[in-house]
């Protein structure tokens, strides 16, 4: 089963408090490899959509350029 979505800010939040915790010397390997493990997939799944957001604003920013072109052409 899949795990439910974490809102961009939550894993924003977890990212750094991963990156707090491996900043400690006396984490144990085990437990640091986990955390980074966790911090990949955390990061890898916040690039993709950022990524997607930054798609669809230059797909809205196009769609108007385009509107405003069209009506400045048909006046």
């Amino acid at each position: 089963m899949a795990e439910p979505e974490v809102s961009l800010d939550k894993a924003l939040e977890r990212l750094e408090a991963i990156a707090d915790k491996l900043e400690d010397p006396a984490l144990d390997l085990d437990e640091a490899v986990r955390l980074y493990e966790e911090g990949l997939r955390l990061y890898a799944e916040c690039a993709k959509r950022l990524d997607a957001a930054d798609l669809r604003i230059t797909q809205l920013a196009d769609a108007l350029a385009k509107q405003a072109r069209e009506r400045g052409a048909a006046s």
